[in-house]
Formats: C-alpha cells, structure tokens, sequence
C-alpha cells in the first residue's frame, strides 16, 4: 500500500509581500529575499515570479448539507475568478461528498462552464478529499501549486483525523486555502464554539472556523468565510489576487523527512512577509495510506471503527454483525446524570433518566427532551435488521426499541411500549425528528399473539424501497410503506424514562 511522503528534494515555499498600506508587492527578484531553514540560511536555487504559471485545484463540497441549501451551486457560478484569472495555470476540479470524486484537468471549454457532478451523498469527508488532492498534487507539472476548497466544513465521514490531515498539509508543498460557506447562524454558532460540537445528525464534528484556520497557517495560506453570494464573490476574488502576488522559493533541505522551521526575510523596509513557518513532519501521522491503484484513502490502513464488525466476504452484500463485545468497535460510550450509553457485559446498554434535564451532547447520541438515540456504523438503504433487546420499562408510557434511517433530519423506530394489565406486547412504529417531534407511522398496536412477554425480545426489521416489514420475536405485526427518510443509520432508543440492553444487532443488505 503506497505511503504518501514528499519524494522530491527540491522544496517549494510560497511567499506574499505587502507594504504598508497592505498592497502586494510586486517585480522582486531573487536577490530579494532571504530564506532561513531552523535559523540557517539556505541557496534559493529556484525563484519564481508572480506571473509564472502555477497548478491549482479546486475542491468543491457537494455534499446533502451544501446541496440542500443551494451552497453548492452558488460555489459553482462564483469560480470564474479563480478558473479563468490566470489563463496559464493547469487548473484541476474535484466534487466530493462522503466519495471522492474524479480530479480531473480543467480544459478550455470547461472553464467557460465548469460543471460540479451529482452523485449520492451521505454526509462530506472533507479531510479524505483534501488529503487525496494532495496526493494527486504530487504530479502537477508547476512549481507553485495550491488547494482551494469550498466547503462548510461539516465532516463527518473521514477516514482521517485532523491531526492526521494536519501533518500531511505540514508535509506537503501546496498551499492550502479554504472557502468556509455558511449561513449567518451556523457562523455564529462556529466563531463562538471551542474545538469541537455535536450538530443535528449524530456524529460530533471540528469546529470548521478552527480546522479552515489550523489547516491554513500549516500552509502559509488563508482561510475566508462567506454567508451570502456577495461574500463568497469577496472571498474568491481575494484568493485569487492573492494567487497572483505570490513568489515561489526553492531550495534543497538536506533532510525531508523532519519538521523544519522556515523564516522569509525581504530587504525592502517597511513590507510585510505572509509565508509558511514550518515545512515537513517527523510524526507517524503524517503517514496517510492511499489505495494502490489511485489518490483514495486507503480503507485497510484507515478503517472506520464498525468495519471490524463486517463479516460478509469481500464484494459480497454487507452483512454487520455487533455482538459489543469489544469497545473498540465505535459505539458512542458516555455516562452522566441523564444517560447512559455504554458497552457491559453481554451488550450495549442504553438507559434514559428524564427527571434529570437533558444529556451532554456526545458524538452518537441524538438527545431531546423525552428521547435519546445511540446509532452507529454503515449506511443502509435496503436491508434487513435483527436486533435483540433486553427491556426495562419504567414509566406507562416508555418505549424501547430500535431505530433505523437515522440522517440530518430524522429517523424511524420500531418500539415496545410497556405491557399492560392483559400483559400483550404493543408496538408504534414512528417518524422522529431531531427536534424531538415524533409522528405514529403506525399507532399504537397490541400483538395478541404473545401473550407471556417477559423482557427479552427480537425486533426485525426489512427495508426494500418503501416498503417496511416489521416483525417482533418472529410474528410478522406490520408492513407499510414510507417515503419519509430514504437512508440513513441504525442504533437502539430509549423514551420517556427506561433501560435497553441489545445483545446482538446483525444487518444483512438487500440488493
């Protein structure tokens, strides 16, 4: 599996110059500058200036978060500045969503109407896209390189880590620039949020004002945030300009396999120097695996936690069989006063204290007022589910059991309400919302033919299109069709007040 490490000895630096009025400076030689590696002067032995051609990608998210809100598309009508600026440049352009898309060269008739292809989304893996552009920078025929992505900065589908990303941005020649588009709301909500938050769906993400930020300085680049057409027009604009100011050192390191300090001096008075202050990494991170046929993350060496629990031979239909037994498998696992979502002896236990206020939020667990969800592990779209579930009502009105299509704007569940005096089962199968809505798809319902329930019971469940089969402890009790949430993830639920414990959960997909 190829490892992606800088392989050429003749490193790149991007520099920007300003004066005091903060204008590009521009006709610098390289008589001009000075370039120190850890305190030590090093030979400029490739100088370019800013009109020189340069290899520039363009990541685009078109992800459902940035599709949905119409972000994608106004990214796509504002590249003219950043395509058609400098007619010299090879230009690349790469759609991502939670899949990569292809990097492929801009041609003439392309940039006059760049077009950013539809393909099914299940969340954005900003972090994979970036680090498979990088890898595919490594061919670019320019000396000056850069990476522009447009994106909100949702991830939540990544192979790699940020630190991960950031050690290999630290590693690499390009720059990279990033193009955060927001709503006003969600800007506010990022600018004043720490280095993490958990959003509507069930996955925590970095703040992306903090990664845009981070990843930037690594590189010596910038990062701008847009909330309407008007600003992303501003902020592109501005990449582009800044592109074209730019000069480009190279010199020779003796080592390019360690973190090395980079300072930029200019013998002009009174400018300012913008550049990258550190260049390779020394660290095990910096490592990325990419697949050996291509740029993409490499799924064996960067595997998401609940592959360990596929069982299905290779390119067969995925079965996903979790029996909890090893906490590595990727379950969110948290206690406080309100919740408990946590791996024990023999399953995984999910217990929902109302009277207490409301959960932390914790990556994996949706949690409203009278509800709370632990779901993880693969999409699905058409499949079938057998869970196994152990419960303890605690209220009238509790109910328990599994959900399933679980995305960004709700899920469904199949639930047990508590028996009642005749000791029949009753089962709801329900449309929620993150909100904490829920809407009874199919109301309350006894199931006359279990008469003595006891608290161990197997839910199954069969999704083919919109149709949706329900059965409890093998009794077929519903089938009914839904369009509401088309795909999405599976876990258990608790509400209102009660204890589950699911023994086994195997999802077998169906062509």
């Amino acid at each position: 599996m190829p490892v992606f490490k800088v392989e050429t000895n003749l490193q790149s630096i991007a520099v920007q110059v300003t004066d005091k009025s903060g204008h590009y400076v521009k006709g610098l030689t390289a008589s001009d500058f000075t370039l120190l590696e850890d305190g030590r002067p090093q030979k400029i032995a490739f100088f370019e200036g800013e009109s020189e051609p340069m290899s520039l990608a363009i990541l685009v998210d078109a992800s459902n978060g940035m599709d949905y809100s119409g972000k994608t598309d106004r990214a796509r009508f504002l590249l003219d500045s950043l395509i058609n600026n400098r007619p010299q440049d090879d230009v690349f352009l790469m759609p991502f969503t939670d899949q990569i898309g292809p990097f492929e060269p801009l041609t003439p008739e392309h940039r006059l109407r760049p077009t950013v292809p539809r393909f099914e989304s299940r969340g954005s893996a900003l972090y994979d896209a970036l680090a498979s552009a990088l890898c595919h920078m490594r061919d670019a025929r320019n000396l000056r390189q850069a990476v522009v992505v447009l994106s909100d900065g949702v991830d939540q589908e990544s192979r790699l880590n940020l630190d991960q990303l950031t050690e290999l941005v630290r590693a690499s020649s390009p720059q990279v620039f990033m193009a955060g588009i927001f709503g006003k709301r969600e800007y506010e909500l990022y600018k004043d949020s720490g280095k993490t938050l958990t959003i509507v769906g069930l996955r925590a993400i970095d703040n992306p004002v903090r990664v845009f930020g981070r990843l930037t300085k690594e590189s010596g680049a910038e990062s701008v945030f847009a909330t309407s057409s008007q600003d992303l027009k501003k902020a592109l604009d501005r990449i582009a300009a800044l592109l074209a100011a730019e000069y480009t050192l190279g010199y020779y390191p003796k080592r390019i396999d360690q973190a090395r300090k980079i300072e930029v001096k200019v013998a002009r008075s009174g400018v300012k120097v913008f550049t990258r202050h550190n260049i390779g990494s020394e660290s095990s991170l910096g490592d990325v695996h990419f697949t050996a046929t291509g740029c993409a993350v490499s799924p064996k060496d960067h595997p998401y936690p609940w592959e360990s629990r596929v069982v299905s031979p290779e390119g067969q239909p995925m079965i996903y069989d979790e029996h909890f037994s090893d906490r590595r498998s990727g379950w969110p696992n948290h206690v406080d006063r309100v919740v408990d979502a946590r791996y024990v002896a023999g399953g995984y236990e999910l217990v929902r204290r109302l009277a207490l206020g409301r959960p932390a939020a914790v990556a994996g667990l949706i949690a409203t007022p009278s509800d709370t969800i632990a779901a993880y592990g693969p999409w699905w779209k058409n499949f079938r589910l057998s869970a196994t579930i152990e419960c303890h009502w605690r209220r009238s009105d509790s109910a328990l059991g599994v959900v399933f299509d679980v995305n960004d704007a709700g899920y469904y569940g199949f639930v047990l309400d508590k028996p009642g005096e005749g000791g029949h089962m009753a089962f709801e199968f329900v449309a929620g919302s993150p909100a904490g809505t829920r809407a009874a798809v199919i109301p309350r319902t006894l199931v006359a033919e279990i008469e003595s329930p006891g608290k161990l019971h197997t839910l199954t469940v069969e999704r083919n299109g919109y149709w949706i089969s329900l059965a409890l402890d093998h009794h077929h009790v519903a089938s009914v069709k839904d369009a509401t949430f088309p795909i999405g993830i599976a876990g258990v639920s608790a509400y209102q007040e009660g204890r589950l414990v699911v023994h086994e959960l195997r999802i077998e997909a169906m062509p």
